[in-house]
């Protein structure tokens, strides 16, 4: 499954990845993608539980699923 993770954007990725490992997560490899001055997205493939696996904790903001984009 297809998770979207936001992170304060001074985030340590290579932590962040070590702990996405812990998860059960895997990362897509892509760039984060910045929301604005102080937030970021990581996109991650993960278990269908992983909002319950990710601790309520800095730096980590929120988890989303992720969708298809689609083009209107």
């Amino acid at each position: 499954m297809k998770w979207l993770i936001t992170t304060k954007a001074n985030a340590n990725l290579e932590e962040l990845e070590g702990k996405l490992t812990e998860w059960g997560c895997e990362p897509t490899g892509l760039p984060p993608i910045p929301l604005d001055d102080d937030e970021q997205v990581i996109e991650v493939s993960g278990p269908a539980n992983l909002p319950r696996k990710v601790p309520d904790e800095d730096p980590i903001i929120k988890v989303s699923p992720s969708s298809p984009m689609t083009l209107y």
